[in-house]
């Protein structure tokens, strides 16, 4: 067995980081998460945590990334045998905070949103990960047209944005209030949206 090597142990090892600051900005908040929090969470030093992460922001932006990179993995493995239209419906409802581990990323998600006024590298992250984000769907929907399980004469630069809108909003308020939000409720506000493109 080979030993990994000096660049995926550090690899790992920022993921790691990543995790803890996760955990900590869920529970707590980002503001009360420091580097000083997450080398506590670890049980090392900030002098650690600053040989990967020069400072608080490059960490969030790590950060914001391992958390998009879980949502992707989370919404194609639940579409792997999911066929036509039914897949933007799958897709969304893998993401909607129904578990633990998904709440936790939506607060880490909405706390990044609220602290990105005024910085702008994590202003312009969120620009190229939410731009990313709809070229996916883009494609997912364009691929439905192709099949004429969608109409053919829709914006699909506009109908990506309108599925990220309805599901940040439907997340957000499952925070809030997840009570009002049962697993057929999801689906019949979720579908209803869906079947609207095929008109």
């Amino acid at each position: 067995m080979t030993k990994p090597s000096v660049e995926e142990k550090q690899s790992d090892r920022r993921s790691q980081v990543a995790s803890a600051a996760i955990k900590l900005i869920a529970e707590q908040g980002l503001q009360k998460t420091s580097l000083r929090a997450i080398a506590h969470e670890l049980g090392c030093t900030t002098g650690v945590l600053t040989h990967y992460f020069r400072n608080k922001d490059e960490l969030l932006l790590f950060m914001l990334e391992v958390v998009m990179e879980r949502l992707g993995e989370k919404m194609m493995s639940s579409v792997q045998h999911v066929k036509g239209i039914d897949r933007l419906t799958v897709m969304m409802l893998a993401v909607l905070p129904t578990t633990d581990e998904l709440k936790q990323i939506w607060r880490v998600w909405l706390a990044f949103v609220g602290h990105i006024p005024g910085h702008e590298g994590l202003m312009k992250e969120h620009a190229t990960l939410y731009q990313g984000f709809k070229t996916f769907l883009k494609s997912e929907l364009n691929a439905l047209v192709e099949v004429e399980a969608i109409a053919t004469d829709l914006d699909l630069d506009f109908e990506a944005a309108a599925w990220i809108a309805l599901m940040d909003g439907i997340g957000v308020n499952m925070l809030a209030a997840p009570q009002n939000y049962s697993r057929h409720q999801l689906e019949t506000m979720i579908n209803r949206h869906v079947r609207s493109l095929s008109i």
